[in-house]
């Protein structure tokens, strides 16, 4: 029970962030779809990541069916489809505007998600609770990689801070916490590859037999 509990929090809090980025968006301006898509790619690279063509129409309809947003048959300048993408023109398109009940339910949502926090599930700590199945040295092997791909991203965003000389103050906060957690997560790694590689964390000498390896010995 405890972990559906924390599996429904976790999409709740995911949908909230898709909610949010989207009303946020067209609280700016309104747009139409593929405008709203560019905009996230040029503006808000982490969302972007996250969140793909599909899934920003599902939860634009989504957010239209709650009565948030509402669509608007326009005539603007849009470009063509598919290799006409050049060819901007007047055109026919569902431009999205936020309703006043949207706005209502952004400053909500807003306040809700900076106020609180939320555990997240990661992939590292489920399988630091098996990590006495390896050997020290393949162990720090492995946390070495990992720090290496942390470190590498590390170093992109700062690139890409110093490129960046107009970036306003949100992206900016937005991009000092990113640094702060990998920086964290550097200092953790670093921490944890010592503890081990000095003893002060016991891992066995050589791997422990598999439940597979295990198996198979007791057939033969």
């Amino acid at each position: 029970m405890v972990v559906i509990i924390k599996s429904d929090l976790t999409k709740r809090r995911l949908l909230m962030y898709k909610q949010v980025m989207l009303l946020g968006v067209l609280l700016e301006k309104p747009m139409y779809g593929q405008q709203i898509r560019e905009f996230i790619e040029a503006h808000h690279d982490l969302f972007a990541n996250h969140i793909k063509k599909p899934t920003i129409y599902y939860q634009l309809e989504r957010l239209v069916a709650d009565g948030y947003l509402e669509i608007r048959r326009e005539t603007v300048e849009a470009p063509g489809p598919g290799a006409a993408h050049e060819d901007v023109a007047l055109r026919e398109r569902d431009v999205y505007y936020i309703t006043e009940q949207g706005k209502d339910y952004f400053s909500t949502l807003l306040r809700d998600m900076i106020s609180k926090f939320t555990p997240g599930l990661s992939e590292v700590d489920a399988c630091l609770y098996f990590l006495h199945h390896l050997t020290a040295e393949e162990a720090c092997k492995l946390l070495h990689e990992r720090f290496l791909l942390v470190e590498a991203y590390h170093s992109t965003v700062v690139q890409m801070m110093a490129s960046n000389h107009t970036s306003d103050a949100a992206h900016q906060l937005v991009n000092d916490h990113k640094l702060t957690l990998l920086e964290a997560e550097m200092r953790w790694l670093k921490h944890t590859i010592e503890q081990i590689r000095t003893g002060a964390l016991q891992f066995p000498p050589t791997a422990p037999a598999t439940h597979s390896a295990l198996a198979t010995n007791s057939i033969d």
